[in-house]
């Protein structure tokens, strides 16, 4: 253990990160388990110590309160959600909404929806244009989680193009940068999001059908645990997670096979290796940036004294290329036998991600399609996962298919 972890944790400005973010966090990480963003929050750098801080029962997630007072936003729809959305709560308000979802989305339920996804997944696969470029993301990594989460809730698949779009404004908020220039769309994405979210759920009240929005609606109907507000929200929150972090991290993976092509090849000789090469894409290039917390009491973090309110930003982009848990980490190997059992991507404890099954199942089903139904698909332009935490961005990626 090195006597730098101990010292004072030098400040670093968010934006440093922003170029070259892997290489200057395994720099950081180097000669620091902790660095400093301005007074009071942190970031996390070495994969022991962002275990401990999220197992720490001193620790708990960031409110929506205290994530609209942090970015100093305007009242709005946007806001309105940020202080509603269960993601940002903690104790028993969190308790009573996740169990409202939490059986919907276990391992169990969507194992059994596997085929469906696979169905899915192959149809993209089959529609995709071969002989000349076309954007990947577009046309396949957006289509099959939002057509899936479409399909789980009763949405009209004519409507994904309208909550896709929002949903990935409405993101753009969940950066520990907030794009204040972009506020104004995030605050329309919000609105028009509720309205639809509302409208469908008002719906199901009248007309029940066999989806998960009606059990929704009549659940909420026979207990009211909740406003129907604030069910709208969670219904939000369900959306945007279905869609836009999955989209990024599919694409990101088969960007990561096609740019070592001994890896494609053993996933197209051995389908056996798509599950491993799920797990490591999540690791190596993550969509989900940092998963944040905040102490509820004096504790010692990394050697170092946090107080009450202080905000520790995990990183899992420094985490989870950490040498001390991943060998020759760098490295990015389907054949990887070092993942933790439990998927750090997905966080731990009682914010564990509530759609990881989801996720993963999605991502198998639609690598296999892939393999499958267009192995001789090929890069032209790789795509780029920006940003240091939150819901990380990522550009197009432009394949051709012979």
């Amino acid at each position: 253990m090195s006597v730098s972890q101990f010292a004072e944790p030098p400040t670093i400005a968010p934006e440093a990160l922003l170029e070259d973010t892997h290489g200057t966090l395994r720099s950081l990480r180097r000669d620091h388990s902790l660095i400093r963003f301005g007074k009071r929050q942190f970031l996390v750098l070495r994969a022991e110590d962002a275990n401990s801080v999220l197992a720490d029962p001193r620790m708990r997630a960031l409110e929506g309160s205290e994530y609209v007072q942090l970015h100093d936003l305007p009242e709005g729809a946007a806001t309105r959600f940020f202080r509603d959305f269960f993601l940002l709560s903690n104790g028993q308000d969190h308790r009573t909404i996740r169990s409202l979802f939490a059986h919907s989305f276990s391992l169990g339920r969507m194992t059994a929806k596997r085929p469906q996804m696979g169905e899915v997944a192959r149809q993209i696969a089959h529609e995709l244009p071969r002989g000349r470029p076309f954007d990947f993301l577009d046309r396949m990594a957006a289509r099959v989680p939002a057509e899936m989460i479409a399909s789980l809730l009763g949405l009209d698949p004519g409507d994904i193009p309208y909550f896709s779009q929002r949903a990935y404004s409405l993101a753009l908020a969940f950066s520990p940068i907030y794009p204040h220039d972009r506020h104004a769309e995030i605050e329309v994405a919000a609105a028009e999001m509720y309205d639809y979210v509302y409208r469908n759920l008002q719906d199901r009240l009248e007309d029940p059908r066999d989806d998960l929005l009606s059990s929704l609606a009549t659940m909420w109907q026979d207990q009211r645990p909740i406003s129907f507000s604030s069910l709208v929200h969670q219904v939000i929150g369900l959306i945007l997670g279905g869609v836009d972090t999955t989209r990024a991290a599919f694409a990101m993976l088969v960007s990561l096979l096609l740019q070592h092509p001994e890896q494609w090849q053993a996933v197209k000789d051995d389908p056996a290796l798509i599950p491993g090469a799920v797990a490591e894409g999540l690791r190596y290039d993550p969509s989900v940036g940092s998963v944040v917390r905040i102490a509820t009491e004096p504790l010692e973090v990394c050697g170092f004294p946090i107080e009450p309110g202080h905000i520790l930003r995990v990183s899992t982009m420094a985490a989870l290329r950490d040498p001390e848990v991943y060998a020759d980490p760098e490295r990015f190997d389907v054949r990887r036998t070092d993942h933790p059992r439990m998927h750090p991507v997905f966080s731990q404890g009682p914010h564990r991600c509530i759609g990881q099954a989801l996720a993963q199942i999605e991502m198998e089903e639609a690598l296999g399609a892939l393999v499958d139904i267009a192995p001789r698909i090929e890069l032209v332009e790789a795509p780029a996962l920006t940003g240091i935490g939150g819901i990380r961005q990522i550009s197009p990626m432009i394949v051709r298919i012979a």
